[in-house]
């Protein structure tokens, strides 16, 4: 089972090559294949596929007792799993079985005969820690509260549109209010109103204007504030690196905050960054 994280590292790596160090596409990646390893190698039961039969035995080792054997196509309520021994109830009794010849499925019963299907509640998940390893239990909550803190800075950043075009929107047309008022046609409480309802239209106006710039509000909420310590970053948020070429020292400041993509030198010159380093283009 370790593998997987072996196997999710990998896909880090990769992703951080392939796609130039981007914050929010990293993010989504790893909570991604976090939820992935949770849901797929932590399943409660799972199929026998021994072609034989497999032996039930008294303790996780291949030369204990052997309780009894389970037939290929069983499904198994596995407590938990450890250096590749599964931990079930086997009538009655605690018995083990090698993982090697299991399979994780979500339905109850035989394969192939039973559609029922088991029953899942987000909240029983999340605080339910029977039968869990304590290393996955610190995954499940770390992967929860990190989809819950993105999720919120993502609503704060919605918030704060939707608060901007407001009191933008709400200070026109209250000058328009005013200049109407002085000129008598309404009178105070008419002038506030019209105020009133230039925030309420400036903050629908937000809203949308954060369905249609989506990507936008997602680089805000992934947008720490602060870049790699590699290169220095100027007043701007933008790193700079110096490299020299046959002599020459070129300044290189990013393009763009959210990519490492994308240079430019002192000179004007697009530069490239990538798995091999900078190269200009």
């Amino acid at each position: 089972m370790m593998n997987r994280f072996g196997f999710l590292k990998n896909i880090c790596m990769s992703g951080k090559m392939l796609l130039c160090h981007n914050d929010i596409t990293k993010s989504i990646l790893v909570l991604f294949m976090s939820f992935f390893l949770c849901t797929e190698a932590f399943a409660d039961y799972y199929l026998v596929t021994a072609p034989n039969g497999l032996n039930v035995r008294a303790s996780a080792n291949k030369n204990s007792e052997v309780l009894g054997q389970l037939s290929q196509g069983n499904v198994v309520d596995v407590i938990s799993i450890e250096n590749g021994w599964a931990n079930i109830n086997y009538n009655g009794w605690q018995g083990y079985v090698s993982t090697s010849y299991l399979t994780a499925v979500t339905d109850k019963g035989e394969t192939g005969t039973s559609t029922e299907k088991e029953s899942w509640n987000f909240f029983s998940w999340l605080f339910n820690t029977e039968g869990e390893s304590a290393w996955f239990t610190g995954l499940k909550w770390i992967f929860f509260l990190g989809v819950a803190i993105f999720l919120v800075k993502i609503a704060l950043v919605v918030i704060g549109r939707m608060l901007g075009f407001g009191f933008v929107l709400g200070i026109i047309a209250l000058l328009i209010g005013f200049i109407i008022k002085w000129i008598g046609w309404i009178e105070t409480d008419t002038m506030w109103n019209i105020a009133k309802w230039g925030f309420y239209i400036g903050n629908v106006l937000g809203l949308l204007d954060s369905f249609v710039h989506f990507g936008d509000v997602l680089n805000d909420a992934a947008d720490t504030g602060s870049n790699s310590s590699s290169g220095s970053g100027g007043d701007d948020g933008l790193k700079r690196y110096s490299v020299m070429i046959d002599g020459q020292e070129y300044i290189l400041t990013q393009d763009s905050k959210y990519s490492e993509c994308n240079y430019t030198d002192q000179y004007g010159n697009p530069w490239s960054n990538d798995s091999s380093g900078f190269h200009p283009l």
